[in-house]
């Protein structure tokens, strides 16, 4: 309760005002707070000591443009400024992208890294595609929009999450914003319509309202989001954050928010959402079955690949035929995604470098246009070096902070949430494609992470225990 107290007042709008080819937002908090953060550097701490004390005064300053940010994700309104469509988390996004950019090419939030690289050429030869492909008029629009949401979401995580104590605000607000949409999402379920965005849409434009298939008697619920898988993949991204982060402090109510996100995710009824939750759950239960196992994640990657091989030589079948068609609710829809499969990679096959960026890729006209596979549409898109560079960053913060060592006890459950929800999510994207909200989510928790890179925190959250003592003691003071 405490903390929904402190989300309130702090989340506030502004107007946005197009000029000069630039957006500057008045009369509101976000322009404010981000001229404020983009003054402050980090110093370098001279002792453990010292180190304690800096961090208990950097975590009584974690930025409100955080929760700002992620409540953000879920408001399905938008805004149409020239030719441009925005959204809230568009806008802060836009405000936050100078201050990021120069506070990451300083160094003040940490030496640039190896994700930080692919991240940022992803952006680069995504926009060089759309550009190319659609020329100055068209392309450009597209392009600036793909690196906010890319680059500028991977800064904005860089530079606002900087410790465990940050990092658990944000899962923090992660977990609350799901919790929040879950009474709607079983409304929605059983009375069959998306109540938020009905109504939010007698004042402001939203996503339109999709016909859904009935599954299980129930509705498949939207929530604020486009499509009812859309709104799954955003409720699983908090399953194991919330189960590993929030779980460190074991206060009453925490281990009660990680089966809240699950329900959550079971309220959409869509295919993706649900392999991300059990994906997730597997790898919990792998990391607490063999905790005392030596070399345990290298046997669960020798598993899956002689899985894969097993699967390869004993089936007449494509192990991603047998993976679609045990991952869909009807044989109908596995029999659509392993078409889409092959006439997608017909099409990379065809336009292997550039890709075809916004074009309508070669299908039959028997087939719907979309693909339901984030991978591929990237490769379709931007061609193999875009699906590479993608692939890359996924893998490079994974693999990076998986090699960490002696890391404390707080970083390490931190750690140990974020790679989880990152295979979860992985293997979720392999069933459907994300834009604008879930895209965004899925950058800012690849930013999110890298300060666990910083030598420094594998000591800071010294003050985060502390902090984590004193409210459990007063806790009991209280009862």
């Amino acid at each position: 309760m405490s903390e929904l107290l402190f989300y309130l007042p702090i989340i506030g709008g502004g107007v946005c005002i197009e000029t000069a080819n630039s957006f500057r937002v008045v009369d509101g908090s976000v322009a404010s707070i981000a001229a404020r953060e983009s003054r402050q550097i980090g110093r370098p701490l001279a002792s453990v000591g010292s180190q304690a004390a800096a961090q208990q005064t950097r975590s009584a300053k974690v930025s409100p443009l955080i929760p700002i940010f992620v409540f953000s994700l879920a408001m399905p309104m938008l805004f149409q400024i020239g030719p441009t469509r925005l959204s809230p988390y568009r806008l802060v996004l836009v405000v936050t992208f100078l201050p990021c950019l120069i506070a990451w090419l300083s160094g003040s939030v940490g030496r640039i890294r190896l994700p930080d690289i692919l991240i940022f050429l992803t952006a680069v030869w995504g926009a060089v595609v759309l550009i190319g492909q659609h020329g100055i008029d068209t392309g450009v629009q597209s392009a600036g929009i793909f690196v906010i949401e890319t680059f500028g979401t991977f800064l904005f995580a860089r530079k606002y999450i900087r410790d465990v104590v940050a990092f658990r605000r944000m899962v923090s607000s992660l977990v609350l914003m799901v919790i929040f949409l879950l009474p709607f999402a079983i409304y929605e379920n059983f009375v069959g319509s998306p109540i938020l965005i009905e109504l939010l849409g007698k004042v402001f434009s939203v996503y339109n309202v999709i016909g859904s298939e009935m599954r299980l008697g129930l509705r498949r619920a939207q929530g604020t989001f486009e499509y009812s898988i859309l709104f799954g993949v955003v409720c699983s991204s908090a399953f194991a954050l919330s189960f590993y982060v929030n779980g460190v402090m074991a206060r009453r109510g925490e281990w009660l928010s990680t089966g809240l996100v699950a329900m959550a995710v079971l309220s959409s009824l869509s295919s993706g959402p649900l392999l991300s939750l059990v994906v997730q759950a597997l790898l919990i239960g792998w990391d607490r079955i063999t905790a005392s196992v030596a070399r345990r994640w290298g046997i669960l990657a020798a598993i899956v690949a002689i899985a894969y091989i097993v699967v390869s030589f004993t089936s007449n079948r494509t192990p991603f035929d047998v993976f679609i068609s045990y991952l869909t609710f009807n044989a109908d829809t596995s029999y659509m995604r392993v078409h889409i499969w092959h006439y997608g990679t017909e099409s990379v096959v065809r336009h292997p470098i550039f890709g075809l960026g916004l074009t309508e890729w070669d299908h039959p006209p028997w087939m719907g246009g979309s693909i339901d596979n984030f991978w591929l549409v990237t490769a379709v898109r931007y061609g193999i070096p875009g699906f590479l560079l993608v692939a890359g960053g996924f893998l490079s913060v994974c693999l990076g902070l998986g090699r960490l060592k002696n890391v404390s006890f707080h970083v390490a459950q931190c750690r140990k949430g974020l790679i989880v929800t990152l295979c979860g999510l992985a293997f979720a994207i392999c069933t459907v494609h994300v834009w604008d909200a879930p895209y965004v989510l899925i950058m800012f928790l690849l930013g999110s992470g890298m300060w666990m890179f910083d030598p420094r925190n594998g000591s800071a959250s010294a003050s985060f225990a502390a902090q984590g003592a004193r409210s459990r003691w007063a806790n009991r003071s209280n009862q």
